[in-house]
């Protein structure tokens, strides 16, 4: 992969006073196309698609899903790609018995080990299984999500955990 990353002023000396304007999103670039491409910076990991497929073919144990996003400009919370795509994505969401479970916009980022990446949003997505998790894929929905997910989204990286016991506040 190849990672681009554009800055105005050295983040490496003002990380602690960096505004969000003055640090730009790394651009993950596929240098091979065998991973499989969504938008302008998704890419679909095939082992981790496989481990999900395994996964599914087995125990098929409930998933939850932690999205980290960070949107284009004046979208977050309230702009009209984001409420279109949080709609599309609820839609997706309750036909496979899926759940947001919370929804939290990030404060700040107090402790930073490696590059600064701020971020918008965290989205707890809890699924009743790993294959309810891929039937989104096939949902008739599925194109006009990832055709606003595209313009809205700037940033996001989605860590997969087990989710039998999913936190309860």
């Amino acid at each position: 992969l190849q990672r681009t990353l554009t800055t105005v002023g050295d983040t490496r000396t003002s990380v602690g006073v960096c505004l969000r304007h003055q640090v730009h999103m790394y651009r993950y670039r596929p240098t091979d196309w065998s991973q499989l491409s969504i938008g302008s910076m998704d890419i679909i990991q095939p082992d981790e698609i496989q481990a999900i497929r395994s996964e599914a073919a087995g125990e098929n144990r409930p998933v939850l899903m932690m999205n980290c996003n960070r949107y284009v400009s004046d979208q977050f919370p309230n702009g009209e790609l984001y409420v279109r795509w949080r709609t599309v994505n609820q839609q997706m969401l309750d036909a496979v018995d899926g759940k947001i479970l919370w929804t939290l916009p990030v404060q700040g980022q107090p402790l930073i080990n490696g590059e600064l990446e701020p971020l918008d949003e965290i989205l707890a997505y809890w699924y009743p299984s790993h294959q309810a998790f891929l039937d989104m894929a096939t949902s008739d929905l599925k194109d006009e999500n990832m055709e606003a997910r595209k313009e809205l989204v700037e940033y996001a990286i989605i860590h997969r955990v087990f989710g039998d016991n999913p936190p309860n506040v």
